[in-house]
């Protein structure tokens, strides 16, 4: 079995979706055999948005790691 990471699209109401990024699994000949109940990211209204999102996240690669160790601000 192979996966990988796809935007999946979920009717919310009549004209409103919500897009996440979703762990897909696979058959040996391709076809999906599932999917993440759950987005890994936080779901949002548009495509153009969830890009938004990882690009902010990608951004985190550049700042110092927190240590959970430290003093939470909440």
């Amino acid at each position: 079995m192979s996966w990988n990471y796809r935007i999946m699209k979920r009717k919310v109401s009549d004209s409103e979706f919500e897009y996440g990024i979703h762990e897909v699994y696979y058959k040996e000949n391709g076809e999906i055999e599932g999917y993440t109940q759950n987005s890994i990211v936080s779901t949002v209204h548009s495509p153009e948005g969830l890009k938004y999102e990882l690009e902010s996240m990608m951004k985190a690669f550049d700042l110092k790691i927190v240590d959970y160790t430290e003093k939470s601000t909440n």
